[in-house]
């Protein structure tokens, strides 16, 4: 949604993500290069209310760590780390319905990254899978739509990001991502239970086309995943929100050979700042 006029919206975060099994299309593969992989990030997004409609928003990000530990004797474990990439966004309320409880936004931003050479470490140049950019300019398209019940505590949202990568320097191309998520939220409202608690379950929806270098299509790169999420938020004063989800995902698909996912974790804190106060 879009900022009010002069309110700066700060969030930072905390992810993990953990692999240890390889898929085949969409079952489990025997294939056993990587043990295991997983990596630690950290984030931040900023948005700024110009208008009532138009809020200015940006996100950037480091990777503490992007490990592979292969299975070998001895056991080899590659590891990278470092800034990805930073993403300006203009956002802009489309539609809103106050009596309906019914709004609408849209964004269009470019995606910068932080540096365009790939990340070497001891003479060694990491694969594309570690490092913490592809090294290449972008664009972010999203929508947003929100519809709520306040009668119940209820609020529903449908969120859509497109993003779409241009060639890098090396002449690789990452595939286009879309991402798509469905929530239900629900306000606890008990006299039972202390503090401003909601519950959120979140069903999302990934697809990545393929990868290319040159003119080549990489196999074993894209697919289609389905994610169910729990998520539970804790407001402070209507001022600070403190959220912790769970990515569980429970369809994977790959084209080719590839690593899945195990499970995800995401801590958040964020603030609103009325700076004209």
């Amino acid at each position: 949604m879009v900022q009010e006029k002069n309110t700066l919206h700060v969030i930072g975060f905390y992810k993990f993500n953990y692999g240890n099994q390889y898929f085949e299309r969409d079952h489990h593969a025997d294939f056993d290069l990587i043990k295991a992989a997983n990596y630690n990030y950290v984030g931040s997004i900023l948005g700024y209310g110009i208008t009532e409609k138009v809020t200015l928003e940006s996100e950037f990000g480091y990777f503490i760590n992007k490990t592979q530990v292969y299975n070998i004797e001895p056991l080899y474990t590659l590891r990278g780390y470092g800034f990805s990439n930073a993403i300006v966004s203009l956002k802009s309320g489309l539609y809103s319905n106050h009596f309906k409880r019914v709004y609408f936004t849209a964004s269009l931003g470019a995606k910068i990254p932080f540096s365009t050479r790939p990340k070497v470490i001891d003479g060694v140049e990491l694969p594309i899978e570690l490092q913490p950019t592809i090294g290449a300019y972008g664009m972010v398209i999203q929508s947003f739509f929100v519809k709520e019940n306040s009668g119940k505590g209820l609020r529903y949202f449908v969120t859509n990001r497109v993003e779409v990568n241009f060639p890098n320097k090396q002449d690789y191309h990452q595939g286009t991502a879309v991402f798509t998520s469905f929530f239900i939220s629900k306000h606890i409202m008990s006299p039972k239970i202390k503090g401003d608690w909601t519950v959120i379950l979140q069903v999302r929806n990934e697809f990545r086309a393929r990868d290319k270098r040159g003119c080549c299509f990489r196999e074993s790169t894209g697919g289609t995943l389905f994610y169910i999420s729990p998520q539970i938020n804790y407001s402070i004063k209507e001022k600070w929100n403190i959220s912790t989800l769970f990515e569980i995902p429970c369809y994977q698909y790959f084209n080719g050979t590839q690593l899945g996912t195990r499970f995800g974790i995401t801590c958040s804190v964020s603030r609103m700042i009325n700076l004209v106060k």
